[in-house]
């Protein structure tokens, strides 16, 4: 009964040994986490991924049947495909309309003249030399080579009569009555009170007639030429305009003036 005994101690010695030697593997104290922890090799190489990270879903799709793999790569590629595809609207339909330059005006027409025959001669020379992309067209100008400030006919003589009676009392003395004998019927009896060379000078003797009461003058043009030529330019651009002006400063007796296009 003692060597019973004896053994069982002697058995139950060697096994309580070998189990904390770690022979008959580790003890459950051994298999608390902090010292787990401490067994880890290289802990620095882990990373926690979120839930919905494209690597945790790529072994998923290595899982799938071959069919279903094909066809998200498809889709992939045409994804790529259609991010990678150049825009085919040309450049110039991407410019915004506001960003386009303003169109420069034209002038609808300009005129330079009148000219004589001499002038229109050298007008001609300076012109061909310009080579304008634009060509004139002339025309002809009947021009006046007089103008007369009268007052119409009123009633015949008598009017006339009265009228130079009035004439007189506002403090006018140099006037002339046209004779009955006057081929133009519309002057027959009229009363002439000045001729001028130019209408500008007519029309500033009448100014100056209106404030001693002469109210009824009016301007007619006499001994009217027409061997006078003017020329005229219509849509015309800016730089054409600059060489026209450079053209007319050559003639200072000519005058530049808009016209009717």
């Amino acid at each position: 009964m003692l060597k019973l005994l004896f053994w069982l101690l002697l058995i139950g010695n060697a096994a309580l040994f070998a189990m904390q030697r770690g022979y008959l593997g580790a003890t459950a104290s051994e298999r608390h986490e902090p010292k787990r922890l401490a067994q880890q090799l290289h802990p620095e190489t882990l990373t926690i991924l979120p839930a919905n990270s494209e690597k945790l879903v790529s072994p998923a799709k290595s899982d799938a049947p071959a069919g279903t793999v094909a066809v998200a790569a498809a889709e992939d590629a045409a994804k790529d495909a259609k991010q990678s595809k150049p825009d085919a609207t040309p450049p110039e339909a991407k410019v915004p309309a506001d960003a386009a330059a303003p169109a420069v005006p034209l002038i609808a027409c300009t005129e330079i003249g009148n000219f004589n025959a001499v002038e229109v001669r050298k007008f001609d020379v300076q012109l061909s030399s310009l080579n304008l992309p634009v060509k004139p067209t002339t025309r002809s100008v009947q021009e006046a080579a007089s103008h007369m400030v009268y007052i119409p006919t009123q009633d015949g003589k008598e009017g006339a009569d009265r009228k130079t009676a009035e004439l007189r009392r506002l403090g006018i003395q140099d006037f002339y009555v046209m004779p009955e004998s006057q081929p133009n019927p519309a002057l027959r009896w009229a009363i002439s009170l000045g001729v001028f060379k130019t209408e500008e000078a007519a029309k500033a003797y009448i100014g100056r007639l209106i404030p001693q009461g002469v109210r009824s003058a009016r301007i007619m043009a006499r001994n009217v030429t027409s061997n006078k030529q003017a020329y005229q330019w219509r849509n015309v651009d800016a730089a054409t305009k600059t060489a026209l002006d450079g053209l007319k400063a050559k003639f200072p007796n000519q005058e530049m003036r808009s016209c009717t296009g």
